[in-house]
């Protein structure tokens, strides 16, 4: 029976081929959007490829300011574990992926991509052609962040993301985060904790300092950030002890704070 059951699944396999699936959300950042030509393709830890060409929903406008599409390849390659998303294009209009999470029908186990902030366009002084992003690990990191109660310490248009920093021997790893946001709420609305989950990062073991950088041009001014992760349950707390208030807007605070324990 069990012999019977893996030939019929190598027939689907060959007959069907596999599917891959491909979700991306754009960036808050002001011009992240873009209307240009955006090419996909995932490499699996075999070494092998999967091409999803042009990424183009019909009747949909894709890759519109935080917007989350979602792509479909097949191939009868299995190529495994998903470790990287090679991302290109041929035109200047510039354009800024936030997060990626691809999975496959052979291997239903998501990985997880997250972009530092760079742009992907034809031209130079906007971007790079290609944008290679690979996994960072298998870890799971929970960040917590509380607004001040402060007047107008509160923010719609901020768009914060962390460099996450640890200390393991004589090494000191970091994890890059996406945008700390929940489209399911209002976040960062004064006086409130926010909770944010990352999966697919770096184990930095025990975590030291983190980098703050925001996309924003509001103000916005945190109290504290708590992180812990799956494996290190006890949090570490960053406090704004300084109520250094955070904008891209030199006028209204820092672009980037970096906060040691």
């Amino acid at each position: 029976m069990k012999l019977l059951l893996a030939v019929l699944a190598v027939y689907v396999t060959h007959s069907f081929g596999i599917e891959y699936r491909l979700e991306i959300r754009t960036g808050w950042k002001a011009h992240a959007d873009t209307d240009g030509n955006v090419f996909a393709k995932i490499v699996g830890k075999n070494g092998k490829t999967v091409n999803f060409g042009n990424l183009d929903n019909p009747h949909r406008n894709d890759f519109q300011r935080g917007q989350t599409d979602t792509f479909t390849a097949h191939s009868v390659i299995d190529i495994g574990k998903i470790q990287c998303l090679v991302l290109s294009t041929n035109t200047p209009d510039k354009w800024m992926m936030d997060k990626a999470v691809a999975w496959s029908s052979a291997s239903p186990s998501k990985s997880y991509f997250y972009n530092d902030g760079m742009f992907l366009s034809s031209e130079r002084r906007e971007g790079v052609s290609e944008l290679k992003l690979c996994e960072q690990g298998t870890q799971t990191y929970y960040v917590t962040t509380t607004t001040s109660t402060d007047w107008h310490s509160g923010s719609d248009n901020i768009y914060p993301r962390l460099k996450i920093i640890g200390k393991r021997g004589k090494k000191n790893p970091s994890a890059v985060t996406g945008y700390l946001t929940d489209p399911r709420r209002n976040n960062f609305e004064r006086g409130r904790q926010d909770l944010f989950v990352f999966q697919g990062l770096a184990d930095v073991g025990r975590v030291k300092c983190i980098e703050v950088t925001v996309d924003g041009d509001d103000k916005w001014l945190f109290e504290m950030i708590e992180i812990h992760s799956q494996d290190r349950r006890h949090p570490v707390y960053f406090r704004n002890e300084k109520e250094t208030w955070l904008s891209t807007d030199q006028r209204e605070g820092e672009s980037t704070l970096k906060f040691c324990s």
